[in-house]
Order: C-alpha cells, then structure tokens, then sequence
C-alpha cells in the first residue's frame, strides 16, 4: 500500500510540475498579447488623431484677409 501511495504522489508532483510550466508559458503568451494589443491601439489611436488633426487643417480657418469682403459679389456701377 505504501509503494503504491507513494508512486501516485511522484506521478501529482510530475503532473504538478507540466501544469505550473503550462501555466507559466500561457502567462507569458498573455503578457505578450497584451503588450501587442496596447502597442496596437495607440498606433490606431495615434493614426486617427493624424487624420483628425489633417480634416481640421484642410477646412477653411473663416480668417478673411484684408481687403476681401466674404460672400458679396462685386459692385455693379
């Protein structure tokens, strides 16, 4: 009885070894995961902000400059 206890707690403590180095290497596949996934979101954020920032810079300022009245068609005399 004792051989057979015995060689049941060898065969939890190698299963419990497989499952700690499992468990560790799927610890860090999500660390990098993650890791890639914020690098990817602030790319998009950032990708995003460029093309907001452009629109904004495209569309016209409403600046007049001098000397040009907006919207009147020239005199007629």
């Amino acid at each position: 009885m004792q051989a057979i206890t015995e060689k049941q707690i060898l065969e939890w403590k190698e299963e419990l070894d497989r499952q700690v180095k499992t468990r560790d290497h799927a610890k860090k596949v999500l660390d990098e995961s993650n890791s890639n996934i914020n690098a990817l979101q602030g790319g998009i954020q950032f990708g995003e902000m460029l093309l907001k920032k452009s629109e904004s810079s495209d569309q016209p300022t409403g600046i007049v400059e001098l000397g040009q009245q907006p919207g009147k068609a020239p005199s007629k005399k």
